[in-house]
């Protein structure tokens, strides 16, 4: 194989062009495979959406605010101080967490086989969840002692405010662990050093990622979480349940497409990092060399400079 071309300098490339760049890249890869990414989120983020609108936390809960509440309640507790599901707290974060890691390594691995315009099929992507996930825990676990946090006797509020600074943190430089836990099958610390690796240059862009998609989220759940504890008039029938089902299901379809639309940005902007160093140049060789059918006197021919010739009849 002949010698890649030399690549473009990674500070030849500002960060608004590579957020640019990677934005405009996740919507032509969103929508030209809409009904496979339709069936990912139906299966694995709508019920995260719902379950996340059901928890309850005191920095997202704009009904908790309330002053006016209708007398009837969708769930009626034994206790009205506990928490109305009848499944403890921390197991319902623990399956939500799962659930974002499944969704994540299924959306990871459709993301980047539609980057090299592979067929992206709906099974295999289910296929890979299993080892991807178990990698993802791991590298999570090593990589997220922040989680344990909400476990310490401090207010909700502060250990929530104190997670969410501890992620605007480390964003800029772990926030490519996932997408290298998943595309490169590395687990632990090789991810996270990957990440850092890949963003020396992408920082800024990888921060403002994050707080794009971040403060949509929370925004999302602000103004539609608390859907468990929700109040409705009985005696209006459909017309006193109709605002909470609304709320339901939009807060849901908006938190499912936001999450998605994350998912995959994440996985573009680790293969435009990796572009930048100059990572991708044999890859893509590789991937669409055996398109192209060589002639024995081709040999002395530059491979990399594909000409289109267009014969008239």
């Amino acid at each position: 194989m002949d010698t890649p071309p030399p690549s473009l300098p990674p500070s030849a490339l500002l960060w608004p062009d590579l957020l640019a760049g990677a934005a405009s890249s996740t919507c032509r890869l969103v929508a030209a495979h809409s009904r496979h990414f339709l069936a990912l989120s139906s299966l694995l983020l709508l019920p995260l959406a719902l379950l996340l609108l059901a928890l309850p936390c005191p920095l997202f809960s704009a009904s908790a605010s309330s002053a006016a509440s209708p007398p009837v309640h969708l769930r009626v507790p034994q206790d009205p101080s506990r928490y109305p599901l009848p499944i403890p707290l921390p197991l319902l974060a623990l399956a939500a967490a799962l659930l974002y890691l499944a969704a994540f390594a299924a959306a990871a691995a459709s993301a980047h086989a539609g980057f090299f315009g592979r067929p992206v099929r709906l099974l295999a992507s289910l296929r890979s969840v299993p080892a991807s996930l178990l990698r993802l825990i791991l590298t999570a676990i090593l990589a997220s002692p922040l989680a344990l946090l909400p476990l310490l006797p401090l207010p909700a509020a502060l250990g929530a405010a104190l997670l969410v600074l501890g992620f605007i943190l480390l964003s800029p430089f772990w926030s490519l662990a996932g997408a290298a836990a998943v595309v490169e099958s590395a687990t632990g610390f090789t991810p996270l050093r990957r990440s850092c690796q890949l963003l020396s240059t992408a920082r800024l862009a990888a921060l403002s990622s994050f707080l794009v998609f971040a403060a949509g989220i929370g925004v999302t759940l602000w103004g539609f979480g608390g859907v468990a504890a929700e109040r409705y008039d009985a005696g209006a029938g459909w017309a006193g349940m109709a605002p909470v089902v609304v709320k339901a299901v939009a807060g849901t379809a908006l938190l499912a497409v936001m999450m998605l639309y994350g998912m995959v940005a994440n996985v573009v902007l680790y293969m435009h990092c990796r572009a930048m160093h100059g990572e991708l140049t044999g890859e893509i060789y590789n991937e669409f060399a055996n398109m192209y059918v060589f002639l024995p006197y081709d040999d002395g021919k530059d491979r990399h400079v594909v000409s289109v010739v267009t014969v008239w009849p």
